[in-house]
């Protein structure tokens, strides 16, 4: 049965962390969560089979695909290569809004899918999303949602009945500021912006 959380954003209450772990964790649910772009819909990393239920929740191929959002980057280095040029870049950035695309690690590749060459590495600096993770232990599986109007930081407008169906759970921290991470591809020589979003990069 879908659950709805209220946390707050700056402070978030460890008791409604725990109820959302719980069910991340021991049922192998799906989340919905804050960040510091829009809210997010995604699962525990151990349970990232999950993946296809969200892509039709949302409507999302397969070619839409999930990124990890870590708690740092000692964490991220499991499941993508960071090479040393490319961490000097990451850290000026993180925690923030950007998602880093790098070369994905065999660890992913053998729990996901080898021909997964790519991941899209996030480290947020929302207090709710950040304690989730770490009572969670573990990356969330992620993909962002988007409703389709404006105001995409407005939780409302994301619990449509198909949403609800099939979404075990919402941490709802308000209507948050709108817009979306900025996409970094540092798998080629140079950063390459595929998207600007919320955060500055400058190389």
């Amino acid at each position: 049965m879908f659950q709805r959380i209220n946390v707050h954003p700056e402070n978030p209450q460890e008791r409604n962390i725990m109820r959302a772990v719980e069910i991340l964790k021991k049922t192998g649910g799906i989340c919905i969560y804050p960040t510091d772009t829009i809210y997010g819909v995604g699962c525990a990393f151990s349970n990232i089979k999950k993946i296809k239920e969200i892509e039709q929740i949302l409507h999302k191929d397969a070619s839409r695909k999930f990124s990890l959002v870590c708690n740092d980057l000692s964490q991220a280095h499991n499941f993508a290569v960071i090479e040393n040029h490319n961490f000097k870049i990451i850290r000026r950035y993180i925690p923030g809004p950007f998602t880093f695309i790098l070369p994905s690690s065999p660890l992913l590749q053998k729990k996901f899918c080898e021909k997964r060459k790519t991941i899209g590495i996030r480290v947020t600096s929302f207090n709710v999303t950040r304690m989730l993770i770490n009572v969670l232990g573990e990356p969330l599986a992620n993909m962002s949602l988007n409703t389709g109007e404006e105001n995409h930081g407005n939780p409302d407008l994301y619990l449509t009945p198909e949403v609800t169906n099939g979404v075990d759970v919402i941490l709802d921290a308000g209507i948050l500021e709108d817009g979306g991470s900025t996409i970094v591809d540092l798998t080629e020589n140079e950063p390459f912006v595929l998207r600007q979003g919320k955060g500055e990069f400058n190389g």
